[in-house]
Order: C-alpha cells, then structure tokens, then sequence
C-alpha cells in the first residue's frame, strides 16, 4: 500500500516537469559551453600536477632512499585525470553536434532509471508479514 503512494510523489512530479525539459535544449547548449570553460581549467590544471610530479621526480634523483614513486604516483594521477577529460570532451561534442540523437539516449538512461527505481521500490517496500501486536503467545 505504501509502494503507490511513494510512486505518485516521485512520478507526478516527473511527469509534470516533462514539458520545462523540452523546452531546455537552448540552454543546455549554454550549459555545455560553461562546461567547455570547466574543462580547460581541469586541463590546466592535470597539466601543472603532471609538472609538479615531474619536477618531484626529478629532485630526488640523487636521494637515498629514494621517494621517487611519489612524483611517479602524481603523474600517473595526472594522466588519469587527462585521460578522464578527453572522454568528457568527447561526450560534450557529441551532445554539441548530435543533440536529437544525444536527447534519445538521455531519454532511454532516464526510462531505464525510472523502471529500475519502480523495481527497486517494489521489492524493498516491505510487504512482507506485520508482527503479532499481543503480549505473547495464547495458550
């Protein structure tokens, strides 16, 4: 009884905010164009941690022992960090140039969310058998 309820104050609320979603598609394109701005920034930001790592790296050459892995660790999180940037980039262009094909595989996550939170609170609503309000057991 308590799954329905739960359901009609999450998708009404949905439902009703479909029309202001498909009227966003202008300022999406706004919203990705700041999100250009904020990449770069990351990117030079990877890029001066990759420096420092390398910079690290480079002092403690002659030391013993050496803690030359930690400027190795900085790099490597630096080109982590490149790496993720690249496949942001390249999920802002596509949703730049392509945004019908973008707007059906957004609508297609966001039907499988909506189906998975339908299962997910169907099978944890608690349906299962109420405790016995008594003392105890009759005899």
């Amino acid at each position: 009884m308590r799954t329905p309820i739960l359901l009609s104050r999450i998708l009404v609320p949905l439902t009703l905010m479909l029309p202001a979603l498909a009227g966003a598609a202008n300022s999406v394109t706004k919203a990705l164009g700041v999100f250009n701005v904020f990449v770069g920034l990351m990117l030079t930001a990877a890029l001066l941690i990759y420096g420092v790592g390398f910079v690290v790296w480079l002092v403690r050459l002659g030391t013993w022992p050496t803690y030359r892995t930690e400027g190795i660790k900085i790099m490597e999180w630096a080109v982590v960090v490149l790496f993720v940037l690249v496949v942001l980039l390249a999920i802002v262009q596509f949703l730049q140039y392509h945004p019908r094909q973008a707007g059906i595989v957004g609508s297609f996550i966001v039907a499988i969310l909506i189906v998975w939170m339908i299962v997910y609170l169907a099978t944890h609503s608690g349906g299962g058998k109420k405790k016995d309000e008594g003392g105890g057991p009759e005899h």
